[in-house]
């Protein structure tokens, strides 16, 4: 899969991205740091572009948003209808269960998950046996957490706000 260069308009959310470089998701053992400062369209980006081109290339991913909170009450169901005894589970029984039960995924997206957990790499250690690309998202510089993830390719990708004309952002998005 891939993301090629060009300019991306998101009339709904007022963004205009223009990808510098072409983005290959090919290699297996990769991760992607998309970084930026708040409001730089990183969760648009990812939500409008890279999710529906995952689907249209039929790939199967996990998706961590920022409201982690909410979507660990969806997943406490979601496990329970399945059949799982989740009852009294705490948010790292619900992940790692939603993750062991999630193996034909290759794609792992956690945005802004550092939010919630300084040290995750307990993400990596559950998923790493299956996931081939991880889509790291946050507003952070470079974390102790990158160096977890030894054997990853790290590729840093950057949002930066070109201008804002007072109703359109236009971001510039390249890989470092």
């Amino acid at each position: 899969m891939e993301i090629k260069p060009g300019r991306y308009t998101l009339e709904d959310r007022n963004l205009n991205f223009e990808v510098i470089n072409e983005f290959q998701f090919r290699n297996r053992n990769e991760c992607f740091y998309l970084r930026g400062g708040n409001g730089f369209g990183k969760t648009s980006f990812l939500e409008k572009i890279i999710i529906p081109a995952l689907k249209t290339n039929n790939i199967d991913y996990l998706y961590i948003g920022q409201d982690i909170r909410t979507q660990l009450y969806t997943l406490r169901a979601l496990l329970s209808i399945l059949g799982h005894k989740v009852f009294n589970a705490d948010e790292f029984d619900i992940l790692k269960l939603w993750i062991k039960h999630s193996q034909s995924a290759k794609f792992f997206i956690l945005d802004e998950f550092d939010k919630y957990y300084s040290d995750y790499g307990f993400i990596f250690d559950w998923s790493n046996k299956f996931i081939e690309t991880y889509i790291i998202v946050t507003h952070l510089g470079y974390n102790q957490m990158e160096a977890s993830i030894a054997n990853y390719q790290s590729s840093n990708v950057r949002f930066e706000q070109i201008n804002f004309d007072g109703r359109v952002k236009n971001i510039r998005i390249k890989k470092e």
